[in-house]
């Protein structure tokens, strides 16, 4: 690749698009092969009209003058051969990547469950019943995953109620039930749901919900009962004027476990990785690495995320399905 001057415009057109444009010409450049300088006509885009005497780049092979020889500005010439992509690409494939990884890790990031139990009672929606938990196990639940139709085992607290009898809180299936069996078991609260807003094929649903035990500490998940044809108490609906739990008071309830922290492991490991592929591209890089690399970071995050899924997953059916863990059995990590 070299500088070199433009001899002769031999023609020159204006071709325009919707919102830009730029001019295809014909001109004749001098080459600086090893057998001597030649002068070559060629075709080149620019966005200004060419002039004799301007100068250059032309990319070419100096021993072979029967090759193709490509005249334009250094930086489109640079991205023939592999050399780094212009700032625009890589700003708008940075960009792109980073709405995809935020939408992947953040996408399904929900408010303070605390903080929705007031919207709720504003809205006339909101129902509370007095509980207590008789155990933690794990259950499938008849809600299947937002990607899937196959349902699977998931947490489940038991809840036990006076007014109504039996209800399920079922939690997120990263959540390890384990180190939640010995604290839960046999400790009183309020469990607060909303019913959803759309009629949900899911007969024995009842809606989101927050068991907040007397000791000011909250586990949120999605309730259920055992019988569908059982009405909850009228009761159960909360007054606009009753006080609920502050938010910001109560704080959830989620012991550490070596299970999760393998897989949260997992993930911050596929997230490294990702950072890295993308740390490589402003460095220098073509247009076809450039999205290459940031192809596998995103992959990455999503295998990562995969492989942390599969993980609990195994774990979740390594315990017994249907019973309550026996909190005698529990280890810290």
């Amino acid at each position: 690749m070299r500088a070199t001057e433009i001899e002769k415009v031999l023609s020159s057109e204006y071709v325009s698009s919707q919102r830009t444009g730029h001019y295809t010409s014909t001109v004749l450049v001098s080459v600086p092969f090893d057998q001597g300088p030649q002068t070559t006509e060629v075709e080149m885009t620019s966005s200004d009209r060419p002039k004799a005497g301007e100068e250059t780049w032309v990319l070419f092979a100096p021993s072979s003058p029967d090759l193709e020889v490509f005249v334009g500005d250094r930086q489109s010439l640079e991205e023939k051969i592999g050399g780094r992509a212009d700032f625009w690409t890589v700003f708008l494939t940075l960009g792109c990547f980073a709405f995809c990884w935020f939408m992947n890790l953040f996408g399904r990031w929900r408010s303070d469950p605390v903080a929705g139990l007031h919207r709720s009672r504003q809205q006339g929606r909101l129902h509370a019943l007095s509980v207590s938990v008789r155990g933690v196990g794990v259950a499938v639940d008849e809600r299947p995953a937002s990607t899937s139709v196959t349902k699977h085992l998931k947490p489940r607290i038991r809840l036990t109620s006076a007014e109504f009898g039996e209800l399920y809180l079922y939690l997120n299936d990263i959540v390890d039930p384990l180190p939640l069996a010995q604290p839960l078991t046999g400790v009183r609260g309020h469990v607060y749901w909303r019913p959803p807003t759309r009629q949900l094929p899911y007969a024995n649903s009842v809606g989101y919900a927050v068991l907040i035990l007397d000791g000011q500490r909250y586990v949120a998940g999605w309730l259920e009962s055992p019988d569908a044809s059982a009405d909850l108490p009228v009761s159960a609906l909360v007054p606009a004027d009753r006080e609920v739990p502050a938010v910001g008071e109560p704080r959830a309830l989620h012991p550490v476990s070596s299970v999760e922290t393998s897989a949260n492991s997992t993930v911050l490991k596929a997230l490294l990785l990702g950072i890295a592929a993308l740390v490589v591209i402003p460095f220098g890089v073509g247009d076809v690495a450039t999205v290459a690399l940031a192809g596998v970071s995103v992959l990455a995050v999503l295998m990562g995320r995969r492989r942390a899924g599969l993980q609990m997953k195994r774990h979740l059916e390594s315990l017994a399905p249907g019973s309550d863990l026996g909190t005698g059995t529990i280890h810290r990590a």
